[in-house]
């Protein structure tokens, strides 16, 4: 993939510390956490609490138990393969060419449905700031994925460094945020526990899924780390844990704060420490969901600049990055313009983007079972992320006929242009 990207900027400090070319335990730790705790967990509890009431909770619980299967089914899976196509490169291996292209375009798709919900994010805190919640959103938002695209092209030697401080204010935040909030907590806000149902816990650990996105997403370094198959399972054993026991905690301290605001932080350090809490939490989220937005909007200008240059996209888009970030930018544009013409919350775009990952890991562990020359351990692993991603995809609903019709569409097009090319 081109562009200096997080991949990039990550690698250098390892460089210099280990003396190795590529990247070590240390370093894959510090990009799984730092990639899967993000925006997610600043907004995606309170919508999770919407569907399914405070047994919301058991829908964080059973993604952060399930967390580890699908962190290791992708640690062995670049460990057996080291491809920076990941998911794609697995889906290509076991199933061929044309499959693996539409793999492509589905991961590049959803990139571009997903990171927009991260403007959201960012757009609600700044008019949380600012004292007026009932602002423009949706605009706001398109702002937040300008400057972010508009970042990939800076190409900062200082990334890594910003990197692992958010990462160290993230953890530090939230936990502190966790720790002040408990004088306020109150049982009752348990009770009734199961509000809305089991199939709102069914929706609610598809919504919560968004928030476990990333454990595929450092596959694509697989290329540049250093003894892929020790440095990926160690680094998972210290990553799962981290992940989980965060998510747990902070779900759990949310739900029992009483009020209806939509950010976690703020809600937490609201209730702790009144308004000046709530600035503080705002300021803290808005921080912290500007770092997640340019980091995976670096990744999505690398993934659609290798789907070009392997014809999946417009060859023009691989040449530099500008054009690439230039699409991106229209295609973020043309999400949240669609979201404020529809009328449609980020909820639906949470659950068909969750769906939309669910269906690639199922086509990544089929893929697995049918490649040749896999482990016992790959194999093993992608039995279990295969029966749990087809568990979680039963309860999508309407998140999956949208996937489904995404995926069918990404098989027409590469299919037209396996033909033509």
């Amino acid at each position: 993939m081109g562009g200096r990207g997080v991949t990039d900027v990550v690698a250098r400090p390892e460089t210099a510390e280990g003396g190795r070319g590529g990247l070590g335990v240390r370093a894959l730790v510090v990009f799984y956490v730092s990639s899967l705790v993000g925006t997610g967990i600043l907004l995606v509890p309170g919508l999770t609490e919407r569907q399914a009431g405070p047994a919301a909770l058991l829908a964080w619980l059973a993604l952060a138990l399930s967390s580890y299967p699908f962190a290791r089914f992708f640690a062995e899976m670049s460990a057996w393969r080291p491809d920076a196509s990941g998911l794609a490169a697995m889906v290509e291996a076991g199933f061929g060419r044309r499959p693996g292209r539409a793999a492509g375009l589905l991961l590049v798709t959803t990139y571009v449905i997903g990171n927009p919900v991260m403007g959201i994010v960012s757009a609600r805190c700044l008019l949380g700031l600012l004292g007026e919640p009932d602002g423009p959103v949706y605009p706001l938002a398109i702002g937040f994925m300008a400057v972010s695209a508009a970042f990939t092209l800076l190409g900062l030697t200082a990334g890594a460094r910003v990197q692992a401080a958010a990462l160290v204010v993230l953890v530090l935040g939230l936990g502190a945020a966790v720790v002040l909030a408990v004088p306020r907590f109150d049982a009752a806000e348990y009770t009734p526990f199961v509000t809305h149902g089991w199939g709102g816990v069914g929706i609610a650990v598809v919504t919560a899924f968004f928030s476990f996105l990333g454990w595929e997403n450092v596959s694509t370094l697989a290329e540049q780390v250093d003894d892929p198959a020790r440095s990926y399972r160690r680094a998972i054993r210290w990553a799962v844990p981290i992940v989980g026991l965060l998510y747990a905690a902070v779900t759990a301290a949310y739900l029992a704060v009483p009020g209806d605001e939509p950010v976690v932080i703020t809600a937490l350090l609201g209730a702790s420490l009144g308004e000046a809490g709530a600035i503080a939490g705002d300021l803290l989220a808005l921080g912290l969901a500007v770092v997640a937005t340019n980091a995976w909007v670096l990744g999505a200008t690398r993934v659609v600049r290798a789907a070009a240059r392997e014809r999946i996209l417009p060859g023009f888009l691989a040449e530099r990055p500008v054009p690439a970030t230039v699409a991106l930018t229209l295609a973020y544009t043309a999400v949240l313009g669609g979201l404020t013409l529809a009328g449609t919350g980020e909820e639906l775009v949470l659950v068909v983007t969750s769906s939309a990952f669910l269906l690639l890991y199922v086509a990544a562990a089929a893929a697995a079972l049918r490649a040749r020359g896999t482990g016992r351990a790959l194999r093993v692993t992608a039995v279990v992320t295969l029966l749990i991603a087809a568990v979680f995809l039963s309860f999508a609903g309407t998140g999956l006929l949208f996937a489904l019709a995404l995926a069918a569409g990404c098989v027409a097009l590469t299919a037209g242009r396996t033909r033509t090319s």
